[in-house]
């Protein structure tokens, strides 16, 4: 007899449907199952992110498996216990529990995206002095229109130099350290509002920018002018014409290559064109005003040096170029002792004395690139010197961390950074990768008066940083989360540090990572009403 066999029936879309929500289901209940306990009924185990109180570990029962974990799971799980830092690693996707869900950010869209993105304190200052300088050229305009036959030269010259004045004025060390200083006198007690607003004084570079992009127009108007008067055979002088088109050229030049998304794709050639086209352009701008004076004086009648000297450029530009030489005056050797503390970052110590909260600039050449460093200083308040840590991120980096100089040049005097507002708030949460730590440890180390937790991600940080740097970390912070990234991948940082500054009751929370981390967890914060600190890498 034979048996015939009737094919299996097609499944409909709707037991399709039906089949796939069971599975889910039974996925999201195990899951669940792992992950549905609290820490607190189990004190053996604790997670690398949560606060918890350090357990007994000579009690320790290692072969106790949580009731959460399947063995298989924590075979695959538990890569290490590391008993300087006290906490069980778990790899994705185990690795953290779950905790108090982010709020919603706050505002429509728009409405925030305007507030910290498009139009955040660095570029409101830059639209003030920019509207400033709009309200001087219809002043100017009203005061006379008459510009095609007599236009207000010495007027447009005198905008251009006030502008370019303060353009370097802002950038002088000692003018940032007084804003510091005096945001620093603001009390505890001031309302947590008034102390947010003061802590954005690290965005003072919109009105670099702003003063610097306003000279520009000013002379574009300048060179217009005199273009045009040289047309009508006002001014006969060609030198004149030549050098305010070269210097017109040079300033766009400086300004063009400021703009960010130029700035970031080629940091070395911004810097030297910004440099050497600032010394050229000053000396130019020298050169403009004695060919103008000069020409001013045989149209007038009047002796060039009471021309001259009359000229409120003069006296402006005189200023200007002061403040462009002075940190030179500074320049000096700082010689290091190296401490290598990995393969990737270097220590450098140095006994040159040294204040609190501040950064130098180095180079191998006064000439060469000159980079930023925060500073640690030593445990005397910096008396007896300080160091600062290098941490692969670059050839030059690189270059130093493999063959360090036995002395560096600085210029100028050390310059006040945006972590050390830390300290106008009672608590803070400090978030950092890799050699982000540094800058961190020369602030938090020093300011008693605040509490501070600390979230450090950074691949193998006792192989990369040594365990000095770990403990100092510790002293600050005894449950300092230290996040090692090569073995538990990349965290949630944007979860832990809502959680940690949550659990706290910090009033602000301060970002020292690379630029694209930065603002993210910046604005990730921001919208949702939690005052955040970070770089914006504006020169």
């Amino acid at each position: 007899m034979v048996t015939i066999t009737r094919p299996p029936r097609a499944l409909t879309l709707y037991e399709l449907q039906a089949r796939r929500e069971r599975a889910l289901a039974r996925t999201k209940e195990r899951r669940q199952s792992r992950l549905d306990y609290n820490p607190k009924d189990d004190t053996n185990c604790y997670v690398q992110h949560r606060s918890a109180p350090m357990p007994d570990w000579s009690s320790f029962d290692f072969g106790f498996i949580p009731r959460h974990l399947h063995p298989a799971d924590l075979e695959k799980g538990v890569q290490h216990f590391d008993g300087s830092i006290g906490r069980l690693y778990f790899r994705h996707p185990y690795p953290q529990l779950p905790g108090p869900n982010l709020p919603k950010k706050v505002q429509f869209q728009p409405i925030r995206n305007a507030r910290y993105i498009w139009f955040n304190v660095y570029r409101r200052l830059f639209s003030l002095v920019f509207i400033l300088n709009m309200f001087g050229f219809v002043a100017l305009f009203y005061r006379d229109s008459g510009w095609t036959k007599n236009p207000p030269l010495e007027d447009f010259a005198t905008a251009a130099s006030a502008n370019i004045l303060l353009a370097i004025l802002i950038r002088q060390d000692y003018i940032i350290n007084l804003f510091f200083k005096t945001a620093w006198i603001v009390p505890l007690s001031a309302p947590l509002r008034f102390r947010r607003i003061l802590a954005k004084v690290y965005e003072f570079g919109g009105v670099h920018s702003g003063s610097a992009v306003s000279s520009v127009l000013w002379f574009i108007l300048l060179t217009v002018f005199i273009t045009q008067q040289f047309v009508v055979d006002i001014i006969q002088d060609t030198g004149l014409l030549i050098f305010t088109f070269l210097l017109l050229i040079l300033l766009v030049s400086i300004t063009v290559t400021a703009f960010p998304r130029y700035r970031f794709k080629s940091h070395d050639s911004f810097e030297q064109i910004h440099r050497w086209g600032g010394w050229i352009s000053l000396t130019l701008f020298w050169v403009e005003l004695l060919l103008f004076s000069r020409t001013k004086a045989i149209c007038e009648g009047i002796p060039f040096a009471v021309v001259f000297f009359c000229l409120p450029s003069f006296w402006l530009l005189l200023v200007a170029s002061f403040h462009a030489i002075l940190p030179w005056f500074r320049l000096h050797k700082l010689y290091v002792k190296p401490e290598v503390l990995g393969r990737h970052a270097i220590q450098l110590h140095f006994e040159e004395p040294i204040p609190c909260f501040v950064g130098i600039r180095i180079a191998e050449n006064p000439l060469g690139e000159w980079h930023s460093f925060a500073c640690i200083p030593s445990r005397d308040g910096g008396q007896s010197g300080g160091s600062i840590i290098i941490s692969d991120a670059g050839d030059w980096t690189h270059q130093n961390i493999n063959d360090p100089k036995p002395f560096y040049w600085i210029k100028g005097i050390p310059i006040t950074g945006v972590l050390c507002m830390a300290k106008i708030f009672r608590k803070v949460v400090i978030v950092t990768t890799g050699s982000g730590i540094g800058p961190c440890l020369g602030v938090m180390q020093d300011i008693p008066d605040t509490a501070v937790r600390v979230i450090w991600s950074t691949p193998s940080p006792h192989k990369t940083y040594g365990a000095n740097i770990i403990n100092s970390v510790r002293v600050v912070d005894q449950e300092a989360i230290i996040w090692d990234t090569k073995m538990l991948g990349r965290p949630n940082l944007v979860q832990m540090t809502w959680e940690l500054y949550l659990n706290m009751g910090a009033e602000a929370v301060f970002v020292i990572s690379n630029p694209s981390l930065t603002k993210k967890l910046v604005y990730a914060m921001e919208s949702r009403g939690i005052p955040a600190f970070g770089p914006i890498w504006d020169s």
